[in-house]
């Protein structure tokens, strides 16, 4: 008896968490809430400020005063697709939004039905007042008509790379052919789509970043999948294309190349590597990296590292903490470029010091209210990260700058700077002592000539 209910009540709990109809796997938790500790280190760099997307922050405080302005924002998008007949319309995204409920729901990683908007009335009119707001803000940033945003759109433009304040992608194209492809979905409105988002993000390239390459012609043959907005960013600054393509093809491939990897690394490769201001005791030179492929493109070799220059910036915290956590959300989608070059730099840096090193080397360009702060950020995300220690992106570095360090000519070299040439009066009382052991040699030398002579 107490068997028969436990199983029909375990039953329900797995068919309320698989909500019917529609959809595949690769739709599901695509748009997931951050664990709460995650959240709690800095709330700034992951809730929106002005506008909320979707249902997480839809009752938030801080975005309230943007709701009446994205009902503006709905009819103006609406006038684009019929001037006269606005109603009819609307009712047909309204439809249309109604049979991709159940696909959306898949997409967000918790019960809906008990957060705020989680109605089914509800939760198909956020689908399109919100989708709405997303593509008329990305015409309008197009068309330079920043009118109805003034003095807003550089909040806009950042709530809109949160991992939490997403859209899925199928909506926003289907919206988009509705109103601005009368209806007929297709690869020339998927380019539309494709070419307005990628343009919006090459007008606000991250400042101090590696730029990317303008938008090719053909885009959609460029993502194998699209999920939302931030996703899309991940894929034009994590993944070049050509790695795209190797994506979609050689899946297979990769999990045996990596697990042929693991395999090779596991007894030789290290867990750390010293930081800045140590590693240069060692010999260590740094330099900012001429013409990097990517901002990740970060080399050793003879003793020297060169980097990509970065600004880091309120911006780029932004950019760089929400790309982090939606590849440990989502960590399939690739090897973790994200997060190894996260590890990196908080191997790399430690304290204001190490900034400052970094700075004097054109490597950093620290707009932010001190060294210590950006120090802060890069242990925040790097110390917070879930990675293979033998796998990630730069293992191989690690490897290769701790087997630099591990010579016994750099062991005393650096021995040498840290004893004796750490301060100028270090520094004058060695090369006193050198100059005093030098003339003892030539005097000990000068009375052993005397002596020989005088015998002779």
């Amino acid at each position: 008896m107490h068997y028969d209910m436990l199983l029909r009540r375990m039953e329900d709990g797995m068919s309320n968490q698989v909500p019917a109809g529609g959809g595949d796997d690769r739709d599901a938790f695509t748009i997931v809430r951050l664990p709460h500790h995650v959240r709690e280190m800095n709330r700034s760099l992951y809730e929106p400020v002005m506008v909320s997307v979707g249902p997480y922050h839809m009752s938030s405080a801080s975005t309230r005063a943007m709701q009446a302005r994205k009902w503006l924002t709905l009819r103006d998008f609406l006038l684009r697709g019929d001037p006269d007949g606005r109603a009819g319309l609307l009712a047909d995204c309204i439809k249309a939004a109604r049979r991709m409920e159940q696909r959306a729901r898949r997409c967000y990683g918790e019960a809906l039905d008990q957060a705020a908007g989680g109605g089914s009335d509800d939760f198909v009119g956020m689908l399109v007042l919100d989708g709405c707001f997303v593509l008329q803000f990305l015409l309008q940033w197009s068309e330079s008509d920043a009118r109805c945003m003034q003095g807003t759109s550089t909040y806009v433009y950042y709530d809109l790379l949160l991992v939490e304040n997403q859209m899925p992608y199928f909506v926003l194209a289907k919206l988009f052919n509705l109103v601005m492809g009368n209806g007929n979905a297709g690869d020339d409105a998927d380019q539309g789509l494709l070419h307005l988002i990628s343009n919006f993000f090459s007008l606000r390239e991250p400042l101090g970043m590696v730029p990317l390459p303008p938008p090719a012609p053909e885009l959609a043959g460029q993502f194998a999948e699209v999920y939302h907005l931030l996703h899309l960013q991940y894929q034009r600054i994590v993944m070049s294309p050509e790695r795209r393509r190797i994506r979609r093809l050689t899946r297979l491939g990769e999990s045996l190349s990596s697990f042929r990897r693991t395999r090779a690394n596991q007894a030789r490769t290290p867990l750390a590597m010293p930081c800045v201001t140590v590693l240069q005791e060692f010999g260590v030179t740094f330099k900012e990296k001429p013409s990097p492929a990517s901002q990740f493109d970060v080399t050793f070799r003879g003793g020297t590292m060169e980097i990509p220059r970065l600004v880091i910036n309120g911006g780029t915290k932004i950019l760089l903490a929400n790309l982090f956590a939606l590849e440990q959300t989502k960590d399939c989608w690739n090897e973790g470029t994200m997060t190894g070059y996260l590890v990196l730099m908080n191997a790399l840096v430690n304290t204001g010091a190490d900034v400052a090193v970094l700075q004097r080397h054109g490597i950093l360009d620290n707009m932010l209210s001190n060294e210590e702060e950006a120090a802060a950020f890069f242990n925040q995300l790097g110390g917070s990260a879930l990675f293979d220690p033998r796998t990630h992106r730069y293992a191989r570095l690690f490897k290769d700058t701790n087997d630099f360090c591990d010579s016994r000519w750099n062991r005393y070299m650096a021995v040498l700077k840290r004893d004796h040439l750490r301060t100028p009066c270090s520094i004058i009382n060695l090369l006193v002592a050198a100059i005093l052991l030098f003339v003892s040699v030539i005097s000990a030398g000068y009375v052993i000539c005397r002596y020989r002579h005088s015998c002779t």
